[in-house]
């Protein structure tokens, strides 16, 4: 018979083992403990109107910045809501996090649907790309290593505007947008065309896929695999209802059959607000990815 002491081990033992199951990380990195380097605020710039002044609708943004020499790498931050709700507000946590890391965020909303439809959006974040570049020398932005978060709608278009052909500009745009270096997607609808009487989808496209399939095409992520894709970090929870995991997965496997560099993290017994609300370690591991795509754990050795 266990004695109490002998109990508690096991149950430790069991749990220890539970937990471990919880995930699985693909192409991840091992784990390698490391001295983490907090930064604090230099400055929070909040309501930027980031659109241009003849821009259908004035659209706003608030900018992270860390107190940190040199350049500052740049993350967009892309919030969710099914193209048609939620606000900005809800990645203020992660866009925090990546602040004390080193990162200068630009945390942004977006035009919704139906009012607005693909590509609506996207040309929003082609936007605010170029106020980034047109803003760099003014906050000390690194052109060169601009990248793209979001979840569920706003992961879609964090990995859309990193997979399409960057020279195509917008009218008037004054300023070359930069290239995306990396790019951070959770809880991700990769591919449109398996959506067939999604209202939600419909809502965004303005229409269902068998009446527009080339549109529907053009607006998935996994449509626009090539070689010359940015890295791409995935992560998704296998009991999402709502964005099934093959979407995850299938670009997973598209992106790693056309060469490009990527992670996926699944977790066993989360959902889509789940994975977005307890993603914790999906997000630890997300920012240790930038961080290697962006070179900063070399940058943080010489401060």
């Amino acid at each position: 018979m266990l004695n109490n002491s002998s109990l508690i081990v096991t149950f430790v033992l069991l749990a220890g083992t539970a937990l471990s199951g919880c995930h699985t990380h693909l192409n991840g990195q091992p784990d390698e403990p490391s001295a983490q380097v907090f930064y604090p605020v230099d400055q929070m710039v909040e309501n930027i109107i980031y659109t241009s002044p003849d821009w259908p609708e004035p659209l706003e943004a608030d900018l992270y910045l860390p107190k940190k020499r040199g350049l500052r790498p740049v993350v967009l931050m892309i919030h969710g809501g099914g193209w048609a709700n939620r606000s900005r507000g809800d990645m203020d946590g992660i866009s925090r996090k990546l602040m004390q890391q080193g990162y200068a965020v630009l945390n942004i909303n977006y035009r919704f649907a139906p009012r607005y439809t693909y590509p609506a959006q996207l040309h929003d974040l082609q936007q605010a790309l170029q106020w980034i570049a047109e803003n760099a020398n003014r906050y000390r932005l690194d052109l060169e290593r601009v990248n793209t978060w979001g979840y569920s709608s706003g992961a879609h278009l964090a990995a859309l505007i990193g997979g399409i052909d960057n020279d195509n500009h917008l009218p008037g745009e004054t300023a070359s947008p930069p290239r995306i270096r990396s790019v951070v997607a959770g809880g991700i609808p990769s591919d449109l065309r398996k959506y067939t009487g999604s209202p939600i989808v419909m809502r965004f496209m303005g229409g269902d896929n068998h009446e527009m399939p080339e549109r529907y095409a053009e607006a998935s992520p996994a449509f626009h695999v090539s070689s010359d894709d940015p890295p791409v970090f995935l992560y998704h929870g296998k009991l999402d209802f709502l964005v099934a995991e093959d979407q995850a997965v299938d670009y997973y496997e598209a992106l790693r059959a056309a060469g490009i560099e990527a992670e996926l993290y699944l977790h066993r017994w989360r959902g889509h607000m789940s994975m977005f609300l307890f993603g914790g370690d999906a997000e630890i591991k997300a920012i240790d990815f930038l961080n290697r795509n962006n070179t900063l754990s070399q940058l943080v050795a010489t401060e």
